[in-house]
């Protein structure tokens, strides 16, 4: 990742904060015939001290990515955060000096590792049950995989493969004007604040809390 020092994000903790409020990556491979790219939920594994070890999720059998994933495969997983657009009338040092250009502020993080895929239905069946649990959390009447009958779930699992990537680094960047005049970010923030863009208005609430 390409993250300048003012729009790295450094905090370990909020790296594992922001993938485990999104869970959904993109997950490209490198595979021998080029990248493969599959856009997918993921879960975050710890070990038992608490540090993050693994990123898994599943795809289809048939998936091109699947089918990529050799011996010692190398993975990335993205997850991204809001984006939004920024014109140079925002800021005031346009008119000052007209030495401005067009941007685009994001937030994003970056997982590597090696990735491996299995297909062990016991081990698919405590992956699917963890995911569904995670992502049922905010649900009024949460569902479980309990709920479906057993046969059909062991049928559904015969579906699916397992991805599992070890991580070897996480990298984050929160690009929030950081790098512009007190001004020009003002006019940014001010402008964002007051969108009818929702991921707009989502970077404004990380710039109060991050740059102003």
């Amino acid at each position: 990742m390409h993250a300048p020092a003012q729009f790295r994000i450094d905090d370990n903790s909020e790296l594992v904060a922001f993938m485990e409020a999104r869970h959904f990556a993109t997950l490209v491979v490198s595979g021998e015939g080029g990248p493969v790219a599959a856009h997918i939920p993921m879960i975050l594994k710890r070990d038992a001290a608490g540090t993050p070890v693994s990123l898994e999720g599943h795809v289809a059998r048939n998936n091109p990515l699947a089918l990529a994933v050799g011996a010692g495969a190398a993975a990335l997983a993205i997850f991204t955060g809001p984006d939004a657009y920024v014109t140079p009338s925002l800021y005031p040092s346009k008119r000052e000096h007209g030495k401005v250009v067009p941007t685009w502020n994001y937030m994003a993080v970056h997982v590597t590792g090696a990735i491996a895929t299995f297909d062990d239905a016991h081990a698919l069946h405590q992956q699917v049950s963890q995911m569904t649990d995670t992502m049922e959390q905010p649900t009024a009447v949460p569902w479980q995989v309990t709920d479906a009958p057993d046969d059909y779930v062991a049928m559904m699992l015969t579906a699916i493969v397992g991805v599992r990537v070890s991580i070897a680094s996480i990298e984050g960047i929160a690009k929030l004007s950081q790098n512009r005049p007190e001004g020009d970010r003002a006019g940014v923030l001010n402008s964002f604040t007051h969108s009818h863009d929702h991921a707009a208005r989502q970077l404004a609430a990380e710039m109060t809390k991050k740059v102003l």
